[in-house]
């Protein structure tokens, strides 16, 4: 028999998560001094038209039961979950990007039983759109995913609603697989990541292009590494190094 990894060490593609997790993480350390300015000082720039920077930052809803915060930091999320409470703008009401993750966490959670899970779903969905606002924020001054040329097109908050609603997928898969592989589970829980699996065989073939929709550097590897599809991890596979601009 073939022998399993080596005792402390993830599997390939739970190592790519947390590749991925603490590159965005870097990220919003690099660049949080100029996303507070930005959010208090909005740019003349065409996405600003639809959204003030500040309501697509606004602090996410809280979860904070003690078994949903368990599941998530289990699934490697805390610092998802926890950084936007402590640097989210509270001026605004996230009317924005927030329902497009509220819509996507009660698709997925059906009629789940356990108040554990379904606030660990909705902890991460909701992070999900405060991450996609803070690089939208910033997508004026990012440069295209493959010519590393700086930005000059406009952004849709339709098109950031898309984004949110593919990161929180991605993040919601991650809660709920951990759970089939390291608990006991009730058939509702086993429904609910039957659900995510079927929703991102769905989004599947519209990820392309969003991609190009999007277009920034730090968008695109927010999106392209939470939802489950053929190329998530392909720059890591490849042996890209992803992050290479800062």
């Amino acid at each position: 028999m073939p022998a399993g990894p080596p005792v402390g060490f993830l599997p390939l593609r739970e190592a790519w998560e947390e590749l991925a997790t603490g590159l965005h993480v870097q990220r919003l350390a690099l660049h949080l001094q100029e996303w507070r300015e930005v959010v208090h000082h909005p740019p003349a720039v065409a996405l600003f038209t639809e959204a003030a920077p500040a309501a697509l930052g606004a602090r996410p809803a809280q979860f904070d039961g003690s078994r949903s915060r368990a599941l998530v930091e289990a699934a490697g999320l805390t610092a998802w979950t926890d950084l936007p409470r402590r640097y989210g703008t509270s001026e605004y009401a996230s009317t924005l990007l927030a329902p497009a993750a509220e819509d996507t966490a009660a698709l997925i959670i059906g009629q789940l039983t356990d108040a554990g899970v379904r606030d660990a779903v909705r902890a991460v969905t909701a992070a999900a759109a405060w991450w996609t606002g803070f690089f939208a924020a910033l997508h004026h001054r990012g440069v295209h995913h493959l010519t590393l040329d700086p930005v000059t097109s406009a952004i849709s908050v339709a098109t950031l609603q898309r984004a949110t609603r593919a990161v929180a997928l991605g993040t919601a898969e991650r809660v709920l697989r951990h759970q089939l592989h390291t608990e006991p589970v009730t058939e509702d829980v086993r429904l609910a990541y039957c659900r995510v699996i079927t929703e991102g065989i769905v989004w599947e073939s519209s990820i392309p292009a969003l991609l190009e929709d999007l277009g920034e550097l730090r968008l695109v590897d927010l999106v392209s590494t939470s939802l489950p599809w053929r190329g998530q991890y392909t720059k890591y596979a490849g042996g890209t190094g992803a992050g290479q601009v800062e």
